[in-house]
């Protein structure tokens, strides 16, 4: 049996058609949501790729490596990542026994050469005091072969006699011959050992110079990179200590997507997106190469991106983001788009 209910006052709503009424205009605005939404991703997925090029970047400056030609241990970090530096700023105290051995090596050599130099001098010396003595032995030994010679008689000397006058000039003549080339030579020596002490004294002179007492300097201005070591760590030569980003050329590696409408050249305009900001930079080169995108920095559920490599500069006076960010670089293909993307911009206030 239905029953027709009738309300008291029509003016009064109905508590059951007004929540239904509320729950269909809930429903119907979150269709719509999703319908748009849907079709706004379809849009900027396959709309702006034929508006702009985007791909990623990352903020980057010249890079100058801190290594030691030797092994060492570090002993103290005065530095670390961030911290600005000056030219000759102390970054590290290490302790090297290589050095120590090479040092050693050089003094030894040093006190072998100057032994050396002392038996040349002692050997020069008496060579040359000899010479006068010899020289007249020489001079009287000649005369006694010379008389011998002029004798009207030469039987009346004995063969004994005659064999000792010839021997004593042979003597005279070798002995003498003997210490003028000794104190030539050694004269010679003596000029050559001392290039070489020189030499290696220059050479210990440089290692001392190089370690200075293990303070290492900065041998630039800039900033101090992610890239440093622990105070307690021992390391091999050539292995950097440090790296220093030179912070008066900041620029960026642009990893230029391979689909792309119009090949990027050099002095294009472009923007620098970092977070809500646009930086107004130029596309200064293109690099012949490509590379890949540290996979630190994309998501591990894609893989990381990869391009030809493209440096853009900022403009003057703009302040750049901080080194080694993650930026994206918008290039429009048209100064039409260019144009409206700088009022929408201004207009949003994201410049």
């Amino acid at each position: 049996m239905n029953r027709e209910i009738e309300r008291l006052d029509t003016r009064v709503p109905d508590p059951v058609e007004s929540r239904r009424a509320g729950a269909g205009r809930i429903v119907r605005f979150i269709y719509a949501a999703l319908v748009f939404g849907v079709l706004g991703f379809f849009i900027v997925s396959f709309g702006l790729p034929l508006i702009f090029l985007d791909g990623p970047g990352v903020v980057s400056a010249p890079r100058t490596v801190i290594s030691p030609p030797y092994l060492v241990q570090i002993k103290r970090m005065d530095v670390g990542p961030g911290s600005v530096v000056q030219e000759g700023t102390p970054i590290a105290e290490v302790i090297s026994p290589q050095i120590e051995v090479v040092a050693s090596g050089l003094l030894q050599t040093l006190a072998d050469i100057t032994g050396r130099e002392i038996e040349l001098r002692v050997k020069a010396r008496v060579s040359l005091a000899a010479i006068e003595p010899a020289r007249a032995r020489s001079q009287l030994a000649e005369e006694a072969f010379q008389r011998l010679e002029r004798s009207a008689d030469l039987g009346t000397a004995s063969l004994i006699y005659r064999s000792d006058v010839l021997r004593e000039r042979s003597l005279a003549v070798q002995n003498l011959v003997v210490l003028e080339a000794e104190a030539e030579e050694g004269a010679a020596q003596l000029v050559r050992l001392t290039a070489v002490r020189q030499e290696v004294r220059g050479q210990f002179d440089k290692v001392r110079r190089e370690f200075n007492d293990g303070i290492i300097l900065s041998p630039v201005s800039g900033i101090i990179s992610n890239q440093t070591r622990q105070a307690g760590e021992t390391i091999a030569a050539a292995t950097a200590i440090a790296e220093v980003y030179l912070s008066k050329d900041i620029y960026v590696d642009w990893y230029i997507p391979d689909f792309r409408m119009i090949d990027p050249k050099p002095g294009q305009r472009v923007f620098v997106v970092f977070g809500r900001t646009r930086y107004a930079a130029t596309l200064t080169e293109v690099l012949p190469i490509s590379d890949q995108l540290d996979a630190r920095r994309g998501s591990v559920f894609r893989q990381p991106d990869s391009g030809q490599i493209g440096r853009v500069r900022f403009d003057a006076g703009v302040q750049p983001p901080t080194l080694n960010s993650t930026v994206s670089v918008h290039m429009y293909y048209s100064e039409f788009t260019d144009s409206i993307a700088r009022r929408l911009m201004w207009l949003f206030n994201l410049a």
